[in-house]
């Protein structure tokens, strides 16, 4: 099957839950609706087109000099502005992964390259992604946690990936989006090792606010850079005005009481993921260990179809690389959203097992 993003809610089935896309289950920051209602005089003047308040904003947040990032139109533009400037040969990427990598490196020309991770290890990276880093690509894309497995990457295997990747002349880039919404982010961030000697120079950070901000709306997105100067060469394949006024203006006042939004987002994902876990687990999926907003999941019959006529859209994985059919990925959502999910989902298993679902 081809692989489509998920959040397609504009088709012909009307949906009225949407576990496809996996944003922070405690909603936009309530900061931001006011923000965006005293700008709206600003829609008459064109953007930032330095972002300046909106970098300052971010540098606060994470701890990374406003020089060292980049903003753009959701992270999605700056992944694709990135591997074309930096023009790569080759690309590894980790199987499954996220599909817009493969398609940025293809736009880009370059070569796909896969590290297969393995059902019998969890889809967890190891140290045998190594013996693949030898094959010397041009660049690598990792997401931790990633996509759509959910597992993060172990620190010490990050840093060990980032310096030999350095050495090598190979280009890193972790894409991040997931990670503020899992316990202790701070031990697991590249962003610790933008400014490392050695490590830093060829070393690329993204992040957005689309995951951890419920904000899939509006596009907005960063690049972090150890070497400030590539983040110049990115920004000349940007459009001019990349990011939109109520876009820098939301930005800037979700950041304003971060650390509390997270926290209560952190521990709802937490929440919800041993709801969800529990659940699946008794219906006779099976759940695959891991920290994010979502859980990946095999379950013993195909169900995204018979949910899809509920009203209910999970992602459907079997299109992924490395995997199969009857692999699905559900964001975690509220609680009570939760409960609808695995009530219809626990139903359609039923149904299968007497033989009453044709599909």
């Amino acid at each position: 099957m081809a692989m489509k993003h998920g959040g397609d809610i504009y088709g012909p089935e009307k949906i009225r839950l949407d576990f496809s896309v996996n944003i922070s289950p405690a909603g936009i920051p309530e900061e931001v609706f006011p923000a965006l209602e005293r700008s709206k005089d600003a829609l008459t003047q064109y953007p930032d087109p330095d972002c300046r308040a909106l970098r300052r904003a971010i540098s606060d947040f994470a701890g990374v000099p406003a020089r060292k990032i980049l903003c753009g139109n959701g992270a999605s533009e700056l992944l694709l502005s990135a591997v074309e400037a930096i023009a790569p040969r080759t690309v590894l990427l980790s199987a499954p992964c996220f599909s817009g990598y493969e398609r940025a490196a293809r736009a880009a020309g370059a070569q796909v390259l896969r590290h297969y991770t393995r059902r019998e290890e969890d889809f967890a990276l190891t140290d045998r992604f190594l013996a693949d880093l030898d094959r010397r690509p041009d660049m690598v894309i990792l997401c931790s946690p990633g996509n759509p497995v959910g597992s993060r990457i172990p620190p010490a295997l990050m840093h060990r990936i980032a310096a030999q990747c350095a050495a090598q002349g190979t280009w890193l880039m972790a894409d991040e989006c997931f990670l503020d919404l899992t316990q202790a982010p701070e031990d697991h961030t590249m962003r610790r090792f933008l400014d490392a000697e050695g490590i830093g120079r060829r070393l690329l950070v993204l992040d957005a606010f689309t995951k951890k901000f419920a904000m899939p709306g509006i596009r907005l997105g960063y690049l972090m850079a150890g070497d400030e100067k590539i983040l110049e060469t990115i920004a000349l394949r940007q459009p001019e005005w990349s990011v939109s006024v109520p876009a820098q203006t939301a930005g800037c006042a979700a950041l304003e009481n971060a650390g509390d939004y997270l926290e209560k987002a952190r521990i709802m994902t937490a929440a919800g993921r041993r709801q969800m876990e529990k659940a699946l687990t008794e219906m006779g999926c099976t759940v695959y260990p891991g920290d994010a907003n979502y859980l990946f999941f095999s379950a013993p019959a195909e169900v995204a179809a018979p949910l899809l006529r509920e009203g209910i859209l999970i992602r459907d994985c079997s299109g992924y690389p490395g995997l199969r059919q009857g692999d699905y990925r559900a964001a975690v959502r509220r609680s009570e959203e939760n409960e609808v999910l695995l009530k219809q989902l626990k139903a359609v298993l039923a149904r299968k097992g007497e033989g009453r679902d044709g599909t």
